[in-house]
């Protein structure tokens, strides 16, 4: 869940990396995001890689490797630590908040009756603006999916928890072993987990360490940039990668070799191939993420309309909602805690000012 990637790169003396297709990545992630969640929310079987994740779940891995790379840099070229917590906060936080206050006043309001009326809101409000659950019980109930109201959110805050891992680390050693030693721990962590077919508990930490092997292969890249010049690194990384896709599925390696695999095809096509329409121009793909889900609950259940009609009308109506977070809200956020981290640093005489977050999908 990142700004526009074009003024990161700009900043951080890697021209191999400068020219990238990462905001597009993450666009279509988002929408691979929305198509994955629409059959599940309408009742039907999520399509995806038997055995291991649906088509959302493989986005997700996508913009959790987009985001290890691009906070991993944005942290090493960071004026400080509280520059680079500012971003993190400033990417996530007031789209998220905004979010929430639309799906529990707003929404609240059209769609449970006398639900506004109560503290129940207020607390809801609170607890999804912190990363809590969104089940607002009062929407859903009677919902083909009623478990929540918006099942995506839960990927933010394993996110803004690597965010503050990856300073931790580089803090107190800024090497490329930290990465390293944090991708081998979760690559094991996540094997064991995955043979634990029988747990929910074990299936949901599953989930979170295969979101940690994508994140940190992006922060090793990250360091190892200076490897990647030219097509012949980039191309190998991408075969490697297609082949730990297709080796694993099917075996018990699979949640961490084609996590690993997804992540490198992810990296190295972002890498490859410039992207001459969105770059550095615009990111709506975290508004996108924040609203598809619930959108979705609401035309799915509250309209008439078929499934792929319902899908046509909710993907226009997400890309509105992200286009206004972006222009209202992400936009003015990062561009003021940019300003703010840039001037005090020319205070200062310091000597680097930086820019972006991941994201989810933040940077995401």
């Amino acid at each position: 869940m990142d700004l526009p990637v074009k003024s990161l790169f700009t900043q951080t003396g890697s021209p191999s990396l400068r020219n990238n297709s990462f905001d597009l990545i993450r666009h279509i992630a988002a929408l691979m995001v929305l198509v994955s969640h629409h059959f599940v929310l309408a009742g039907r079987s999520e399509p995806g890689i038997p055995g291991y994740s649906s088509w959302g779940g493989i986005a997700v891995t996508c913009f959790f490797a987009i985001s290890g790379l691009l906070i991993t840099l944005s942290f090493l070229h960071a004026a400080s630590v509280q520059d680079y917590l500012a971003k993190r906060v400033a990417r996530i936080f007031p789209a998220l908040i905004a979010c929430s206050f639309l799906m529990t006043f707003v929404a609240g309001a059209f769609f449970a009756s006398d639900y506004v009326l109560g503290t129940a809101p207020w607390l809801d409000f609170l607890r999804i603006s912190f990363f809590g659950r969104a089940n607002i019980e009062a929407i859903t109930d009677g919902f083909i999916f009623s478990e929540s109201f918006n099942g995506s959110l839960w990927t933010l805050k394993i996110e803004f928890a690597f965010y503050l891992l990856l300073a931790l680390m580089l803090k107190g050693v800024r090497s490329a072993w930290m990465p390293w030693l944090a991708l081998g721990m979760l690559g094991v962590a996540t094997y064991v987990l995955s043979q634990n077919t029988n747990s929910a508990l074990a299936h949901k930490f599953t989930l979170y360490g295969a979101a940690g092997i994508a994140f940190f292969l992006g922060s090793v890249l990250a360091f190892h940039r200076n490897r990647l010049k030219g097509s012949g690194p980039k191309c190998l990384l991408l075969a490697l990668g297609t082949v730990l896709i297709v080796g694993s599925t099917g075996t018990s390696f699979v949640w961490v070799a084609a996590t690993l695999g997804i992540a490198l095809a992810t990296l190295s096509v972002g890498l490859l191939f410039v992207d001459p329409c969105i770059k550095g121009r615009f990111d709506i793909s975290y508004g996108m993420y924040l609203y598809a889900f619930p959108v979705q609950q609401l035309i799915i259940n509250k309209t008439a309309l078929g499934f792929y009609p319902s899908m046509a009308v909710t993907t226009v109506a997400v890309i509105g909602l992200a286009t206004l977070s972006w222009l209202l809200i992400e936009q003015p956020a990062l561009r003021f805690v940019h300003r703010k981290n840039t001037r005090e640093p020319a205070q200062g005489n310091a000597t680097t000012a930086s820019t972006p977050p991941g994201t989810l999908p933040s940077d995401n």
